[in-house]
């Protein structure tokens, strides 16, 4: 019984956090053009960060709460499904082309994810590391911006009203409430079943939290524009490597010692994709077979037992 409620708990939070997520980033982004922010700062900072706020508050909550394996896992395993469920299940729908952008943003999140390694080289991520993250944010955010010319202020779309504030706020306390059941429900099971936190977290609450980034990818490839799957598959990884982590651990410090075989799997999807938008300009349906076979590795391997 106790399984069935903790269960529960995690699939209504993770509606809360997907359903409550979109509702945010639209009027994130609705408030935004009000106060005639431009539509390249748009872009590349609200709707990522928005797209990315399920996993930001999953981890944050439980890295206050001192769940840090769902902490770390959620946003390792996130990464992971990213690249090899979300875009193997987009490139096996329709071959995706992806801009020169692609190709150059995908290496800032490798280097993202190598920074995130070598600064848990003493086995933990200290909130000196979760500072050093978030600053590698600002300065790949300063790097976005130059890197674009004519960058423009748009005119005013009118003006925002105390009630959109209000729902902002409203969206956002839902979004926390989702969070906190996932961790409660997760918590719970892992130490019911005797699986650690991490697993739980690199799995059922990656992929939970990954739901946006998944409607966004399959949406792209249907409609035939890769460089939107693409491009937000690594935008978000970004994200996960530098927001999700840095603020995490700045709350509390994360042990990363389980990591190791997720980081592999990682690695093994990410330098494929990397090669295959240096060479092809895109992913093809190989490719996207390739993701998800490895996807299914991993999965097998848990249940086998796995240390991930």
């Amino acid at each position: 019984m106790d399984l069935i409620l903790w269960s529960g708990a995690i699939l209504v939070g993770i509606i809360l956090l997907v359903k409550s997520g979109d509702k945010l980033s639209d009027k994130i982004v609705e408030v935004a053009e009000k106060a005639g922010v431009s539509p390249l700062i748009i872009s590349i900072v609200v709707i990522s960060l928005a797209t990315t706020l399920p996993e930001i508050t999953t981890s944050a909550i439980a890295s206050y709460e001192g769940a840090n394996g769902i902490a770390l896992g959620n946003a390792l395993g996130s990464i992971f499904a990213n690249i090899a469920l979300i875009l193997g299940m987009a490139a096996l729908l329709r071959p995706l082309e992806s801009g020169r952008e692609a190709f150059k943003n995908s290496i800032v999140m490798l280097l993202s994810l190598l920074l995130v390694i070598l600064l848990s080289l003493d086995g933990e991520l200290s909130r000196a590391d979760g500072a050093i993250l978030l600053m590698a944010y600002v300065i790949y955010l300063y790097w976005l911006y130059r890197s674009h010319v004519g960058l423009k202020v748009e005119e005013h779309r009118g003006e925002s009203t105390p009630f959109d504030y209000l729902l902002l706020l409203i969206l956002g306390l839902l979004l926390v409430a989702g969070a906190k059941l996932v961790v409660y429900g997760g918590e719970n099971i892992a130490e019911k079943l005797g699986v650690s936190e991490y697993v739980i977290g690199a799995t059922v609450v990656a992929i939970g939290t990954s739901l946006p980034e998944m409607t966004n990818a399959l949406y792209g490839a249907l409609r035939n524009r890769g460089s939107v799957s693409v491009g937000n598959i690594i935008g978000a990884n970004i994200m996960n490597a530098l927001i999700v982590l840095g603020l995490a651990s700045l709350i509390r410090p994360i042990q990363t010692a389980a990591s190791v075989l997720t980081l592999v799997f990682v690695f093994s999807a990410m330098i494929p994709l990397i090669i295959s938008l240096r060479l092809r300009n895109g992913l093809d349906r190989r490719i996207g077979v390739y993701f998800l076979s490895l996807y299914a590795l991993y999965l097998f391997l848990l249940l086998k037992g796995a240390s991930l």
